[in-house]
C-alpha cells in the first residue's frame, strides 16, 4: 500500500534526518473539532489497538475558550498522529498532554502543532513516553506564534525514558514566532531510568523489573488519571503493567 502524508512540520528542514513528514500506510481517521467562544471542552484520544492506526485531528478554539486534549498511545501496532490546535481567538487556552509506549518493533510518528493567532493566548504541551526493545519513534512538537499573537505564552516539554539500547528516538522541538511580544519555551529530556531511584526501590524489596515499572507508571499516571472513563483508565494501566512486566 502507498504511504499517505498526514502532515508536515511548518518548515522544510531536517530532511537529512528523515523527520519532515508524518507518513503512514494505515487508513487515516480524521476529526475536526470546535470549541466555541467562551466554552471549555476536554477531548481524549486513546489507542489500544493491535492494528496499525493513523489519526489526523484539527481543533479550532474561539475567543476566551479553553481546550484540554489528552492522548494515550499504548497500542501494539504502528501509530501515527497529526494533531493541530488553532488558538484563533483572543485569550484562548490549550492544554495538551500525551503519553506513549513503544516496545517490540513498533514505529511511532507524532506531529503536534499549536498555532497561536489571538492575543494573550496560552499554550502548554507536555508529552511523556517510554521506549524499549527495537521501537522507533519520531516526535515533532511545534509552538507557532502567528503575527498578531501579542502577549501570548507557550510551554513545550517532551520527556523520554529509554529502557533498552536497541531503541531509536528522534525528538524535534520547534518554536516559530512572527510576533515580537510573545514568551515561548521548549525543551526535551531524554535518558535512562535514574539508577539511584532503582537502587532505592530495590532496597525496599522490589526486583529491578518491578522498580522500572513503578517509575514508568509514576511518569504516565498524571496524564492517564485525566481520562474520565474509569474502565478505560484501568485498561491502560493494566496494559502498561503487563508490557513492562
Amino acid at each position: 500500500m502507498n504511504k499517505k502524508t498526514l502532515g508536515e512540520i511548518p518548515l522544510n528542514t531536517w530532511r537529512w534526518l528523515g523527520v519532515n513528514k508524518v507518513e503512514t500506510a494505515a487508513q487515516i481517521e480524521e476529526k475536526f473539532l470546535d470549541v466555541p467562544d467562551g466554552e471549555t471542552k476536554t477531548f481524549s484520544e486513546v489507542n489500544l489497538s493491535a492494528e496499525n492506526v493513523a489519526r489526523k485531528i484539527k481543533i479550532s478554539v474561539g475567543e476566551r475558550a479553553r481546550v484540554e486534549f489528552i492522548s494515550a498511545d499504548l497500542g501494539r501496532g504502528d501509530f501515527s498522529a497529526d494533531v493541530e490546535i488553532d488558538l484563533r481567538g483572543d485569550d484562548s487556552v490549550a492544554d495538551f498532554e500525551a503519553v506513549y509506549f513503544g516496545d517490540d518493533k513498533r514505529k511511532l510518528d507524532f506531529n503536534y502543532v499549536i498555532r497561536q493567532r489571538g492575543k494573550r493566548t496560552q499554550a502548554t504541551m507536555n508529552v511523556r513516553g517510554a521506549l524499549t526493545d527495537k521501537s522507533d519513534k519520531i516526535f515533532r512538537g511545534t509552538l507557532d506564534f502567528k503575527r498578531g499573537a501579542k502577549g501570548s505564552t507557550g510551554r513545550e516539554l517532551e520527556e523520554v525514558i529509554i529502557l533498552s539500547s536497541g531503541t531509536r528516538n528522534r525528538s524535534i522541538p520547534l518554536m516559530l514566532a512572527e510576533e515580537d511580544e510573545v514568551d515561548g519555551h521548549h525543551a526535551v529530556s531524554i535518558g535512562r531510568l535514574d539508577e539511584e531511584k532503582i537502587f532505592y526501590l530495590m532496597s525496599r524489596g522490589l526486583d529491578k523489573a518491578e522498580a522500572e515499572r513503578l517509575i514508568v507508571e509514576a511518569a504516565f499516571n498524571p496524564v492517564i488519571e485525566k481520562i474520565s472513563d474509569e474502565n478505560l483508565r484501568g485498561e491502560l494501566l493494566d496494559n502498561l503493567q503487563r508490557r513492562l512486566g
